[in-house]
């Protein structure tokens, strides 16, 4: 019995630190969204370095969590 109520105090925490992971990478990608707009280097370029963070984001957000 106690071994299932840790288990699912586990989860909740876990649960919760995905959430705000979750937050954290949306708030991220606004920004560099924003950035992207607001860019005055070419297109194409502006692209690729989106492109380049969102996905160290992804990586980064990936390796933190705990599926």
């Amino acid at each position: 019995m106690a071994d299932e109520e840790a288990e699912q105090e586990r989860l909740s925490r876990s649960e919760g630190g995905c959430v705000a992971e979750l937050q954290r990478l949306g708030e991220r990608l606004q920004e560099l969204e924003r950035q992207l707009r607001e860019s005055r280097v070419p297109a194409v370029e502006a692209a690729t370095d989106y492109c380049q963070q969102l996905c160290q984001g992804l990586t980064v957000t990936q390796t933190g969590m705990q599926w």
